[in-house]
């Protein structure tokens, strides 16, 4: 009786350990040598580690303390990848997409589709869409993770507000809440900050500019950064169309030297007013993490919208104006 009671206790605490245990067979490049990899990423004091890549293949293997937690990781041929450490088999393609269990499946579908959307409009219903599918889980939590240098802190808040601990507790960790009080300073609806820069002398100010009585387009920009250059044609198509007693464009060269910053107007035929050498003043003042960050004031220096891109940066200037 007491061999048979020991056995099923065996039993279950293998069960046990089972129920909690992944494997990961992986695809790499084949010159990849090595995998690193970050297990728990969104805890304060995430695991490191790494394994060997043979023939193009590695495999990770772990048992889960408790939850299943996000990895995310990348070969040493910078092709990144992730997954959730949900017991079962997960693989992972070369190109670091993750399938085989239910969180990993929905990640992969999610990477899929936003690599297919051409507009904010679609990217705001795509995100919709899979949060109202994972509102507290950790796909739920890649997502808003990953777009959040797109979708802006305020718009990341207002999707926090309607998901569980789960996505909650997980964002919280890598972006602290003085931050999201910091980014509703800055929101639409609230009054522009200052700030301040000194060129050659002279000192400038976004107030020199900005509560003046015009609406103004506002590019925090620099002249190395690709997204920035690629956006600077509709704004100085919004410079030449509209630019008058009403509407006004400045730009605000940011992290960048001068000297780059002059060359950059001379290519890409920028005349309109700039901000020069504004460094870390108007990134600080604004929250800013990533740019291009295009912001249009009202008249009064109420910040009407920010996050501006492509066709919702026109569609914005061109309701304000009523055009």
């Amino acid at each position: 009786m007491k061999k048979s009671i020991l056995f099923v206790m065996s039993m279950v605490l293998l069960a046990s350990c089972t129920n909690k245990s992944f494997k990961v067979n992986g695809e790499a490049p084949e010159e990849a040598k090595y995998v690193y990899y970050t297990y728990n990423f969104f805890d304060e004091d995430p695991k490191l580690d790494s394994v060997e890549v043979a023939d193009g293949k590695y495999v990770i293997e772990g048992v889960n303390e408790g939850d299943p937690v996000f990895v995310t990781g990348a070969t040493d041929q910078n092709v990144q990848f992730w997954f959730v450490s949900e017991p079962g088999e997960i693989q992972i393609s070369k190109e670091g997409m993750p399938s085989g269990t239910p969180l990993n499946d929905a990640i992969k579908g999610f990477l899929e589709k936003a690599n297919e959307v051409q507009t904010e409009a679609e990217l705001d219903a795509l995100i919709d869409t899979f949060m109202k599918e994972h509102p507290n889980d950790l796909a739920g939590a890649f997502c808003l993770y990953l777009l959040n240098d797109y979708i802006g802190l305020n718009n990341l808040q207002e999707r926090l507000d309607t998901c569980g601990d789960v996505v909650n507790d997980a964002i919280h960790k890598i972006i602290p809440q003085e931050k999201f009080d910091k980014a509703a300073k800055t929101a639409a609806g609230q009054m522009f900050t200052d700030f301040e820069a000194e060129y050659e002398g002279t000192v400038q100010k976004l107030s020199d500019y900005v509560g003046k009585g015009k609406y103004v387009l506002v590019d925090f920009w620099a002249s190395w950064c690709g997204p920035c250059r690629r956006e600077i044609p509709t704004v100085i198509e919004l410079y030449d169309k509209y630019a008058g007693d009403n509407f006004e464009v400045l730009g605000v060269a940011t992290w960048d030297k001068p000297e780059d910053t002059k060359q950059a107007m001379e290519e890409l035929g920028i005349k309109y007013p700039q901000i020069m050498n504004a460094q870390k003043a108007g990134s600080d003042a604004y929250n800013i993490e990533g740019i291009p960050e295009i912001i249009l004031f009202a008249p009064d220096g109420t910040i009407v919208k920010r996050g501006l891109r492509g066709e919702a940066m026109v569609k914005a200037v061109e309701d304000a104006l009523g055009k």
